[in-house]
């Protein structure tokens, strides 16, 4: 049972941390040129402007990278959690 939890607990962090690379790199090449104009926990504001012809194009992208990290957060809570429960019931065999 360890050595299968472990391997899921390596497993689920890899995937989440290329899910983090991937949803910074979408970010990025979304406002790749961009100024920025705003930011917040939830969106990334940003402008665009075009010269021929004149226009300014406005951006907003969700903000990926913070919803993948609160998701990795919860996801390595719940397994600290597991660990030590399963751990206690170790401890105190009944």
């Amino acid at each position: 049972m360890a050595k299968r939890f472990t391997a899921i607990i390596l497993i689920s962090n890899v995937v989440m941390g290329l899910l983090l690379y991937l949803s910074s790199q979408l970010v990025l090449s979304e406002l790749n040129g961009a100024t920025l104009s705003g930011f917040s926990i939830f969106s990334i504001s940003g402008a665009q402007s075009f010269d021929n012809p004149p226009l300014v194009l406005a951006l907003k992208v969700p903000n990926f990278p913070f919803y993948v990290f609160v998701v990795f957060l919860l996801v390595n809570a719940y397994f600290i959690i597991k660990l030590q429960r399963d751990k206690e019931t170790k401890q105190n065999p009944s």
